[in-house]
C-alpha cells in the first residue's frame, strides 16, 4: 500500500511531466508554423533580390542582434573579419575565388565613403555608448595609448587639409587615411570591450583557429588548384596572409620557451604542417626576416622575465643559430619548396634576376619617396601622386594607386606628414612596444605574460614588413595591430597570482610559512 506522502508526489510529478510535454509541442508546434510561413516568403524574397544577398542580410540581421545584446560580440566580430576575410576578392588564375563584402562593397554600392567594416565599427561605438549611457557608467575610456594615438591621428588631419588645400584627390585621401582611422577605432574597442582574461584567452583561440582555416585555403590552393606547382605565381594568397602565419610559428615559439598552455599550444601545433606549406607556397620574403626579429624580441623578453630560465635559453639560441644557419646553407641553392625560407633570407643581401627586378623597383620607389619629401620638408599631404625622379614602371592595370601608396609604408607615412607626423607615428610605436615591455616584466600571470611579449613581438614585426609590403596600408594588419594594442593595455587589470611564476610562487609560500611561525 503507497503512503500518502508518496502518491502526493506521484501525483506532482505526473503533473509536471504532462506540463512539460504540453509546454514542449506548444513549442514544436509554433517553431512549424513559423517556419511554415515564413519559408515561402524567404524563397519568393530570395527570387526577388537574389539568395546570396538574402542570406547575407540574415547573416547581418543576426550579427546586429548579437552585438545589441552583448556588445563585446563586435569584438569578435571585428577580429574574425581581419583574421579571415581578404581586403580585396582573392583571385585565383584570374577569377574571384569568392567575395566576402567585409572591407570592400558589391559592384551596385561601390564609391561609399566607408567601407562595410568601418561602418561595423561605429556600429559597435554606438551600442557600447548607449549600453554605458543607459547604466550611466562613463561612455569611452581611451587608457594609457589614448593620448599618442590621437596625436598621430591630428597629425594625419593636419595631412589631410594640407592635402585639400593643395590640390589633392578626395577620393585618394580617404583611402590612404582609412588605415589610420581604422588603427584607431580597433585600439579604442578592445581597451573598451575587453574586460575579463577569458575574453583575452577566447581572442588567442580565434587567431589559431583563424590561421588553420587559412592554413587549409592555402593548402587546397596550392595542391588542388595550382596542382602543386608555383611557376608564375608570386603568391597564392593575399600578401598579409603569410603575416599572420608567421605571428602563429611566433606564438607555438612563446608557448615552448615561456607558458605551456596545452590547449592552445597543441592545436597550434596540429595546424602548424599545413601553416608551414602556406607560408612557403606564400612566397613573402619580407615574413621570414619579419619573424627571425620577432623571435629575437620574443627570446629576449622571455630572457629578462625568466631569470632562473636563462643558462637553457642562451643554450636554445645558440642551438637554434647554429642549426638555422646549417639549414640556410644547405638548401638556399635548392630549387625545391623546402628551401624556400633559406633562398627567402639569402636573397634579401643577394637577390636573383627576379628578385633582384623586384628590390630595384623598391628602391626606385624610396628613393623618389625621398626626393618628394626633400622637396616638401613639412609633409606632402594626402591625396598626390609622389614626385618620380626616377620614373617607375607604369603598373596601372595591376595597381591604380601605385604613384599614391608606395611599398614602403613607413617613408609614406614619413613623405605625407613631414617630420613632426612621422615623429608622432614612432612616438605611438615606441609607446606600445616600451609599455609593452613594462607590462610584461610587471605581470604576474604568466599566460598574460606571454600575451604582452606575443604583442610587442607582433609590432615589431608589423614594422619590418611595412619597410616594403603595404604593411600600413592593408586594412587587416592595422586593424589586428590595433586590437592587439588595445588587449596589450587592458593586461594589468586582469593580472592574478594564480599562474605566477613558480619562483615568485615559491617566495611567496616561503613568506607565507616565515609569517606563520612569528605568529
Amino acid at each position: 500500500m503507497k503512503s500518502p506522502a508518496y502518491l502526493a508526489t506521484y501525483q506532482t510529478t505526473a503533473t509536471i511531466d504532462h506540463e512539460q510535454k504540453r509546454s514542449d509541442t506548444l513549442l514544436f508546434a509554433g517553431i512549424f508554423v513559423a517556419v511554415f510561413l515564413v519559408t515561402p516568403l524567404l524563397i519568393m524574397l530570395g527570387l526577388m533580390i537574389g539568395f546570396s544577398y538574402l542570406l547575407g542580410s540574415i547573416i547581418v540581421l543576426a550579427v546586429i542582434a548579437s552585438i545589441v545584446t552583448w556588445p563585446v560580440v563586435g569584438f569578435y566580430m571585428i577580429a574574425a573579419s581581419a583574421l579571415l576575410v581578404e581586403q580585396e576578392a582573392l583571385l585565383v588564375n584570374g577569377k574571384p575565388l569568392y567575395s566576402l563584402y567585409v572591407f570592400y562593397w558589391p559592384p551596385r554600392y561601390d564609391g561609399l565613403i566607408e567601407r562595410p567594416i568601418g561602418f561595423l565599427m561605429l556600429f559597435i561605438f554606438f551600442v557600447l555608448i548607449c549600453h554605458r549611457f543607459v547604466r550611466r557608467e562613463r561612455l569611452l575610456y581611451g587608457g594609457e595609448l589614448f593620448w599618442p594615438f590621437l596625436l598621430f591621428i591630428l597629425c594625419v588631419a593636419y595631412g589631410v587639409v594640407h592635402g585639400l588645400t593643395s590640390g589633392g584627390n578626395l577620393k585618394i585621401i580617404v583611402l590612404e587615411v582609412r588605415p589610420f582611422w581604422y588603427l584607431f577605432l580597433s585600439y579604442l574597442l578592445a581597451y573598451n570591450l575587453i574586460s575579463h582574461k577569458k575574453h583575452v584567452r577566447l581572442f588567442l583561440w580565434l587567431v589559431i583557429l583563424s590561421a588553420g582555416v587559412k592554413s587549409l585555403e592555402g593548402v587546397y590552393i596550392y595542391l588542388v588548384l595550382y596542382h602543386g606547382s608555383l611557376l608564375g605565381h608570386h603568391e597564392i594568397m593575399a600578401h598579409e596572409e603569410s603575416f599572420f602565419f608567421i605571428a602563429i610559428i611566433l606564438l607555438v615559439v612563446l608557448f615552448c620557451l615561456h607558458y605551456r598552455y596545452r590547449p592552445q599550444l597543441y592545436t597550434a601545433l596540429a595546424i602548424l604542417p599545413f601553416l608551414i606549406v602556406a607560408t612557403v607556397a606564400n612566397q613573402r620574403r619580407a615574413d621570414y626576416l619579419a619573424l627571425l626579429i620577432g623571435l629575437l624580441v620574443a627570446w629576449i623578453l622571455v630572457f629578462i622575465v625568466k631569470p632562473k630560465a636563462r643558462t637553457w635559453l642562451a643554450i636554445t639560441l645558440l642551438l637554434t643559430v647554429i642549426l638555422g644557419a646549417a639549414y640556410v646553407a644547405a638548401f638556399y641553392k635548392s630549387s625545391g619548396s623546402i628551401g624556400e625560407p633559406a633562398r627567402a633570407v639569402v636573397s634579401i643581401f643577394y637577390p636573383d634576376a627576379t628578385e633582384e627586378a623586384s628590390n630595384l623597383y623598391r628602391n626606385i620607389e624610396n628613393y623618389d619617396l625621398k626626393y618628394t619629401l626633400r622637396l616638401n620638408p613639412m609633409g606632402m599631404g594626402f591625396g598626390k601622386q609622389f614626385l618620380e625622379p626616377i620614373p617607375l614602371p607604369n603598373i596601372l592595370i595591376l595597381d591604380p594607386y601605385y604613384l599614391y601608396i608606395p611599398h614602403n609604408t613607413i617613408y609614406w607615412v614619413w613623405m605625407r606628414l613631414g617630420p613632426i607626423g612621422f615623429g608622432a607615428f614612432w612616438f605611438l610605436i615606441g609607446s606600445i612596444i616600451v609599455r609593452g615591455c613594462l607590462i610584461a616584466r610587471r605581470l604576474r600571470d604568466r599566460y598574460l605574460q606571454l600575451v604582452a611579449i606575443f604583442v610587442v613581438s607582433v609590432t615589431v614585426m608589423e614594422i619590418i614588413v611595412a619597410y616594403a609590403d603595404y604593411q600600413l596600408y592593408f586594412y587587416r594588419n592595422v586593424i589586428y595591430l590595433g586590437l592587439l594594442a588595445g588587449i596589450l593595455m587592458k593586461l594589468p587589470a586582469f593580472d592574478t597570482k594564480e599562474d605566477a611564476p613558480a619562483h615568485e610562487a615559491t617566495d611567496a609560500n616561503a613568506q607565507l610559512a616565515l609569517t606563520n611561525g612569528r605568529r
